[in-house]
């Protein structure tokens, strides 16, 4: 999937704005189901993929 110019400004801006682990987690998740689209295979992976992440995340004590 290609982002345009906007769509690259609104998730950089959103990532940027995320300050600690669950903000991140939400804006990661959010992102993914955007990647995603209605595409239920990709979906799948992203959470596979941000569920690992998650557990990692939280086990390094990160703001």
């Amino acid at each position: 999937m290609a982002f345009s110019p906007g769509q690259l400004d609104y998730w950089n801006k959103r990532l940027e704005a995320a300050r600690t682990n669950p903000d991140r987690a939400r804006t990661m998740w959010d992102l993914a189901r955007t990647i995603a689209g209605r595409d239920d295979a990709v979906w799948a992976d992203l959470v596979r993929l941000l569920g690992t992440w998650t557990e990692q995340q939280q086990g390094q004590g990160k703001p």
